[in-house]
């Protein structure tokens, strides 16, 4: 079995809805369990790549990645595609400074850390280190050396929503660091527009403690008040007001894609084979609900995880 890497990068906002929620928001965003941090169900993934690919000329390629329901006189078989969920590596936040961050946490990069080095990839930085929240007043962020989250006469702090985040100057070569590996995962191509979109996205990357992250997760994701019109007045529907969570523009996730050699008929085709035909470029597709709202447009990358020129 092979493995493959995916970056997920909102460009509207997001809605992966789990139903109806038990707190003052009605539909909330899907979220993990244990961490509280939003995430994209790989089922998602998966259907929408099966429609995306629904129309190719080939056919085979097609339902030896995707699977064939029964048909009269044929058996059905299994996809050989597995997708994994796409967990949040950096969630956007608003800063006085530079507009907004990309915020990632330790905890967060370690999941893409354990997802890099199943690629084989050992020269990543180290995590960044923060004092028990205990044993200080203010909690810790790393900015790279070029940041635009602090003025020339604001540098010791770091302003996001209603936070103020203390800068560590230890670490800041770490944030660099983790800065130009999710930069070059999310634009891999070496081109003019690439490079500078690599700039903008390091000059806006922080990472912060983890309390920082499971508290922004909880209580800076948008939320919309919406309506339901009655189809046949054409007015709001009683009582039809209702409040949906959804995660923002700009946020980043990483998932695992694996490969097995084809079933039934097309066991001839290897995971390389089915990679090629799914993964080789970029998909911009729409994700989660409320398509005609504008709501889940995504650009999905590809990658094996393995450069080695990623600094």
């Amino acid at each position: 079995m092979e493995m493959k890497l995916y970056t997920i990068k909102t460009r509207s906002g997001l809605h992966c809805g789990i139903g109806q929620g038990l707190s003052d928001i009605d539909l909330p965003t899907a979220k993990e369990s244990v961490s509280g941090y939003p995430f994209i169900p790989g089922s998602s993934i998966k259907g929408v790549l099966r429609d995306q690919f629904n129309d190719s000329v080939n056919k085979e390629m097609f339902e030896a990645s995707f699977g064939r329901d029964s048909k009269e006189g044929e058996l059905d078989f299994a996809s050989a595609l597995s997708f994994g969920d796409a967990r949040l590596i950096c969630l956007p936040v608003r800063s006085y400074f530079g507009t907004f961050a990309y915020l990632a946490s330790p905890y967060s990069l370690n999941i893409l850390a354990e997802a890099l080095r199943r690629t084989e990839r050992t020269d990543l930085p180290g995590l960044p280190t923060y004092p028990p929240q205990r044993d200080t007043d203010t909690y810790r962020a790393s900015v790279p050396a070029d940041t635009k989250l602090l003025s020339k006469n604001f540098t010791e702090q770091v302003l996001l929503e209603d936070l103020n985040l203390l800068v560590d100057s230890e670490s800041s070569q770490l944030a660099e660091e983790w800065a130009k590996i999710i930069a070059k995962l999310l634009y891999p191509l070496e081109d003019d527009h690439s490079e500078q979109a690599r700039d903008m996205f390091s000059q806006r990357f922080i990472i912060a403690d983890d309390d920082v992250m499971s508290f922004l997760c909880e209580t800076a994701l948008p939320v919309a008040t919406r309506i339901r019109i009655n189809q046949v007045t054409g007015v709001v529907d009683n009582g039809a007001l209702f409040l949906e969570e959804f995660v923002p523009p700009e946020a980043i996730f990483l998932g695992q894609i694996f490969a097995d050699q084809g079933y039934g008929r097309y066991q001839h085709l290897t995971s390389t084979n089915l990679f090629d035909f799914v993964c080789s470029r970029a998909i911009d597709c729409q994700v989660g609900g409320n398509a005609t709202t504008g709501k889940g447009f995504v650009t999905i990358n590809f990658c094996r995880g393995e450069q080695k020129d990623a600094e």
